[in-house]
């Protein structure tokens, strides 16, 4: 337990606070979604609710995630503390 607090304090979280919100991550917005599901239909409803990468400001990345799940928990708490709940 302890190795996953030091791990998460001194790797995970400079790193997620390095971010900045709807420039490199963030949860994407109703048009977001409608726009996605029209591109890709079979789009996983994961993407819905979780963080996910942007390329630019409000241009989030058509099919990437995340990898490392410590890293999306993360960005997810941060991006519905800054945009509130999209829902």
């Amino acid at each position: 337990m302890l190795n996953l607090a030091r791990d998460y304090l001194q790797s995970y979280l400079p790193h997620v606070l390095q971010k900045i919100d709807r420039v490199s991550f963030g949860m994407l917005s109703k048009d977001d979604i409608k726009r996605a599901m029209q591109t890709d239909p079979h789009m996983p409803l994961s993407r819905t609710k979780l963080a996910v990468p942007f390329v630019g400001k409000d241009m989030p990345s058509q099919s990437s995630e995340y990898a490392h799940p410590d890293i999306t928990i993360a960005l997810t708490i941060l991006a519905y503390r800054y945009e509130g709940s999209m829902q």
